[in-house]
């Protein structure tokens, strides 16, 4: 992940990590699904707004050209982006139905792998977007 988000910087771009898993997620997840995935969002929505960006398993199926565009679509408007990724559980179908939703596979990732993927796929993009040889067209 670190090699990503230092290849990054040669495009400007620089990639913030926050864990915002805390104590009250991991007593919930215990509990059931629906207060596991309240307590994401309560964890989440003082974060969530326009430049979000959620991590699903049932989100739109990009390919990496498609990621590129909705990276630099993303850029041109407010030059940030925040990516989400929920527990085991997901996010609340109302949070899901306010904000950009993407699958980065239909295969299911632990948390390290999906975060590898994403800045894996960010570099891609600005390699794509900047017509760099690291994505071969």
């Amino acid at each position: 992940m670190q090699y990503y988000s230092k290849a990054c910087k040669g495009f400007g771009a620089t990639l913030s990590f926050f864990n915002l898993f805390n104590k009250k997620i991991q007593e919930a997840q215990k509990q059931d699904s629906n207060i596991a995935k309240q307590s994401y969002t309560m964890a989440f929505s003082k974060y969530l707004d326009k430049q979000s960006v959620l991590l699903d398993a049932e989100g739109e199926k990009l390919t990496s050209i498609g990621f590129s565009r909705m990276i630099e679509s993303y850029s041109t408007q407010s030059g940030i982006i925040k990516f989400f990724i929920a527990g085991a559980f997901g996010f609340e179908k109302e949070v899901l139905e306010q904000h950009k939703t993407i699958s980065l596979s239909t295969l299911t990732f632990s948390h390290e792998i999906a975060k590898i993927v994403l800045v894996e796929q960010i570099y891609r993009s600005l390699s794509i977007i900047n017509k760099h040889p690291y994505h071969k067209l």
